[in-house]
């Protein structure tokens, strides 16, 4: 299936409501591990109890090849693969095998990390294993980068490690990276830490090198920023197919916990998931503004974002421009 294609698709299942919706999953992530070296204050890891809800592990190659095999299944328009849920990958020693084997699937695969232990001999190994898009969160100076990530002394370490991979995707144009400013998260100044952070790296460096501030919303109630006003149909459950280290599939990237629990990817067939009665049930009650009745969405923010429909638009004309 092409991408235009799977898109119509994917617009018509949404704007009409269908519980069993006419395209396969658009977006695939798989979680390489829920374990993680940082309390970022952003995120649930801050959390000690959230540590202790899900079993910790690390995704296997063996699975991983199984669920690749699965999406081959499927032909999905999308061909970008999401290496990330809950955990730093950069911790599972099989990273770079899963970089290579979805690049053998003519799939491209994007993950997240703190950089800590992104080494300059692991960014060789992940190099040679395929092209790959690495978006890494850091902060313009120690202070903030301490604050945020809950921890101190690694602001060095992680800048060379950061200063290592933008020379091996300034060589490499097919090295996509994004380095990502999460100073603000400490109280500072947004577009002031992003220029200063810009700074620590060299000037005019190529497109496939990018720089800007993230922003977060409410992670299932892990902040505070829920208005519950103006309600809108989350997309995320006819478009998104997340799978956790073991093989769980969840509603969305948001659901770092995996409360609400759809299916096993491992045990299951992509399309018995997508089209069985949970992943009916969950479309149901989110059209019926059910949201306190599903775990995952009850304290999500992202239905009742004033800005859902323009994130709708963007996010698929988006995609028809990305690879």
């Amino acid at each position: 299936m092409n991408k235009l294609t799977h898109l119509l698709l994917l617009g018509i299942s949404y704007k009409l409501k269908l519980t069993k919706p006419l395209n396969p999953p658009y977006q695939f992530s798989i979680e390489p591990t829920n374990i993680c070296n940082f309390k970022c204050v952003f995120c649930p890891q801050s959390n000690t109890e959230h540590r202790r809800i899900r079993k910790q592990g690390y995704l296997t190659v063996e699975n991983m090849q199984l669920f690749l095999k699965q999406i081959r299944s499927v032909n999905p328009g999308n061909k970008n693969i999401s290496l990330t849920l809950d955990g730093e990958p950069t911790l599972n020693k099989a990273l770079p095998e899963f970089i290579r084997l979805i690049n053998a699937e003519g799939l491209f695969p994007r993950f997240s990390s703190n950089a800590k232990n992104l080494t300059p001999g692991l960014v060789d190994k992940l190099v040679a294993s395929g092209y790959f898009l690495a978006s890494i969160d850091f902060a313009s100076e120690a202070k903030y980068f301490d604050t945020v990530r809950g921890r101190e002394g690694d602001f060095e370490i992680v800048l060379e490690n950061l200063r290592y991979l933008v020379e091996a995707a300034r060589k490499n144009p097919k090295i996509k990276l994004e380095i990502v400013n999460i100073s603000h998260f400490s109280g500072a100044d947004t577009e002031k830490t992003l220029r200063d952070m810009k700074s620590l790296f060299p000037d005019n460096l190529p497109s496939n090198i990018a720089f800007w501030s993230r922003t977060f919303h409410n992670f299932c109630g892990h902040l505070e920023t829920n208005t519950k006003k103006n309600y809108r149909l989350c997309p995320y459950p006819w478009t998104m197919f997340t799978v956790t280290w073991s093989g769980d599939v969840v509603p969305c990237c948001r659901d770092t916990r995996a409360r609400t629990v759809l299916g096993n990817v491992f045990f299951q067939t992509i399309p018995e998931i997508w089209y069985g009665d949970r992943y009916i049930s969950l479309r149901k009650r989110l059209i019926n503004k059910e949201v306190h009745a599903i775990a995952a969405c009850r304290d999500c923010d992202l239905p009742w974002s004033s800005g859902t429909t323009r994130w709708k638009i963007q996010y698929m004309l988006s995609s028809l421009l990305r690879r």
